[in-house]
């Protein structure tokens, strides 16, 4: 799963990183090392003139059908395994694809000392394009909700030693088709949802600091790999 990530890189540059155009709105976040459920966080999406656009959306999925968006579920996290074919995402595998462009994200790796928290991003630096889905909620004269939630794989090899599965990463060379959805090709979408290469892949443990969602600063993403000991995948 993934229920904690870091965007602290300045929006405008996620926009450059994907040939986006930077929507600003009232609830524009603040760069945070430390994103939760139920806060704002940058997404980027498919506009409806077929540009691409980098904005704020709430994470933890309304559906454009809810009653009251204050009752029932709001997902962090949908399997992409079955996304297809759950009636909550079927249609928006279809028509609503997003990412969500973090530095990387939080995973915790259950020790004898407790769970232990670890930070993953690319080993080369570059943003990660975390696949996610949007939709729109709006009854009356209430305020319309934007949100999104993120689909997960299996993990792969080296993130496996932390979790079973692992936010499922769109490479930057697939991002055309995973956010084109002018043919609702949605298995074809599909097709792009599997674990992100490992050698790819740089993880380390942070700071416990991270567990509280009040808790902000680089100092979270700090490495504690100084007398570390790594436990062998869980079975």
């Amino acid at each position: 799963m993934c229920g904690r990530f870091d965007q602290h890189t300045l929006p405008y540059r996620y926009a450059g990183y994907i040939d986006a155009l930077l929507r600003s709105t009232p609830n524009d976040p603040a760069p945070r090392y430390n994103v939760a459920p139920q806060t704002y966080a940058w997404v980027a999406r498919r506009a409806r003139d077929g540009t691409r656009e980098v904005i704020p959306l709430l994470w933890g999925l309304v559906s454009y059908w809810a009653d009251d968006p204050k009752k029932g579920a709001r997902p962090i996290n949908a399997r992409a395994e079955s996304a297809g074919t759950r009636p909550m995402f079927r249609q928006l595998m279809a028509t609503r694809r997003c990412v969500i462009p973090v530095d990387g994200f939080y995973e915790w790796q259950a020790t004898p000392q407790g769970k232990q928290p670890h930070y993953v991003r690319l080993a080369d630096g570059a943003p990660m394009l975390l696949a996610g889905l949007w939709d729109r909620w709006k009854r009356g004269d209430a305020a319309p909700i934007e949100s999104f939630t993120i689909l997960t794989t299996d993990a792969n090899d080296r993130v496996a030693r932390l979790h079973d599965r692992m936010p499922a990463i769109i490479d930057p060379k697939d991002l055309s088709r995973w956010l084109d959805v002018h043919d609702n090709d949605a298995a074809a979408a599909g097709a792009l949802l599997h674990p992100y290469r490992a050698e790819a892949i740089d993880t380390y443990p942070v700071s416990r600091a991270v567990n509280s969602a009040t808790n902000e600063g680089p100092e979270l993403i700090a490495s504690q790999d100084a007398g570390f000991e790594e436990l062998p995948p869980p079975r």
